[in-house]
């Protein structure tokens, strides 16, 4: 071997490290970080080779993962994930994601950014609870089965809780409307749009109103609805002439007492919307400039 060869060996072998595990196998990307993380289990500094199933654990900074598809990933201090080449599953602490086409799956939630340059942040926040923030443009949720369970504003954030195995109650709350003579809300506190059906509808159009209901397996014909819901109670919050109004300020109103009372607490506006429940928050998620361990990492780097 020449000697520049052997010179240049040990350098290739700190910027590429790549876990025995997966000798063979094809890079779906790379990870960086000022400092040292956990990959499969080795400890490794600077940077390493990522291959599809690999599992991040970062120490006291954050990581970058920047895969070969071109999307673009940030775990927080002290998180811990495993990352494949459509989606990364989070298991502990905070990810962020800022590409589109990809996802960050947490506990049984999904989270996507709604379109291009769209920031979605993702904490795991004790036992089944998941936080969303929108950082930057819109975020979508969705349920295990991939059925729409919000939308986040950018700038917003939300606690959500899935419920029991098998749970199907939907409670929602919003203006109550019709269009192409079938009868719609907007949720006013995951802006998911659901069609409903069942008794007493009629009597309630453009009333900020309370329902109750099934999700039927047949599913919703109305174009940009979520899910088709049987509706088995109904429950008049304010009457039309200041519906609008009134909504408006108990989605706010809502949100506050959320944050006021941690989240799903009985003080806070509820919503449960495909087997989770939600509530809108104000915290630190959403607003915060940097991820915790974020100051030392890398902002960019070339694959």
């Amino acid at each position: 071997m020449s000697r520049f060869g052997r010179r240049a060996m040990p350098g290739l072998l700190f910027f590429c490290a790549v876990p025995a595990g997966f000798a063979g196998s094809s890079s779906i990307g790379m990870v960086l970080t000022n400092g040292s993380f956990q990959l499969d289990q080795s400890k490794v500094w600077g940077s390493a080779t990522l291959f599809d199933g690999s599992t991040i654990e970062t120490n006291v900074s954050s990581s970058q993962l920047r895969l070969n598809s071109g999307v673009s990933l940030r775990l927080a201090a002290a998180t811990r994930a495993r990352v494949y080449e459509s989606r990364l599953v989070l298991e502990r602490g905070i990810g962020q994601l800022e590409s589109s086409k990809y996802r960050i799956e947490a506990s049984s939630l999904r989270v996507e950014a709604a379109g291009p340059g769209a920031t979605a942040r993702v904490q795991l926040a004790g036992e089944k609870r998941v936080v969303v923030a929108a950082r930057d443009g819109a975020v979508r949720v969705s349920n295990s089965e991939g059925v729409l369970i919000a939308r986040l504003d950018s700038g917003h954030e939300m606690t959500f809780q899935p419920q029991e195995s098998g749970a199907t109650v939907t409670k929602i709350s919003g203006i109550l409307a019709l269009k192409d003579g079938k009868f719609i809300l907007i949720d006013r506190v995951t802006n998911v749009t659901m069609q409903l059906e069942g008794t007493g509808l009629e009597a309630e159009v453009g009333n900020l109103v309370e329902v109750t209901g099934t999700v039927d397996s047949g599913g919703p014909t109305v174009p940009g609805a979520s899910q088709l819901i049987n509706v088995t109670s109904i429950k008049r919050l304010t009457k039309s002439s200041h519906a609008a109004a009134a909504g408006a300020g108990a989605g706010a109103a809502g949100g506050g007492a959320a944050a006021a009372a941690g989240g799903l607490s009985t003080g806070a506006t509820v919503a449960i919307v495909g087997g989770v429940a939600a509530a809108g928050t104000l915290g630190g998620l959403a607003a915060a400039h940097d991820l915790p361990g974020q100051g030392g990492s890398p902002s960019s780097t070339s694959r």
